[in-house]
């Protein structure tokens, strides 16, 4: 992998349906009560997340806080949820895809930076700071999910 490049992959099993899950995610301004690294997230039109809306993040990892604004590229009710953002020197691409199962939902979700930040990521650590918040989100998006069902 390039040092430019970075990839991150994290998935977890869910004890609920794929609508419950699928609610925590369609709705940004619940994201900061079980995505523990989410300090905020709404849409600039302040309705519901649809294909093309731009999405303001306030994402904490590691020692900082970032604030970035990205865009909405696709959502399939129930199934998938992707954006992508630019900022810092870094292209970033992010996505959520549910798999129904027979005893609850499968979750993935990646995370690919790419550009010259990425070498300030990996000098600072921000890479493995990525990593954990990407882990510690599915397990807040487990609680949530799971005590709603």
């Amino acid at each position: 992998m390039a040092l430019t490049t970075l990839a991150i992959e994290e998935s977890i099993h869910i004890a609920a349906a794929p609508e419950i899950v699928w609610r925590l995610l369609a709705e940004p301004r619940s994201w900061q009560h079980w995505w523990p690294g989410c300090r905020g997230a709404e849409t600039q039109d302040r309705k519901t997340l649809h294909d093309g809306s731009d999405l303001r993040l306030a994402l904490h990892f590691g020692w900082m806080t970032w604030k970035f604004t990205v865009r909405i590229g696709s959502m399939t009710a129930n199934r998938s949820l992707a954006w992508a953002g630019k900022g810092g020197g870094v292209l970033s691409r992010h996505a959520f895809y549910l798999d129904a199962k027979p005893n609850g939902t499968f979750v993935r979700q990646q995370a690919t930076f790419a550009g010259a930040g990425v070498l300030f990521f990996r000098l600072v650590r921000l890479d493995a700071a990525a990593r954990r918040m990407l882990k510690q989100n599915l397990r807040g998006l487990k609680r949530a999910a799971e005590r709603a069902s």
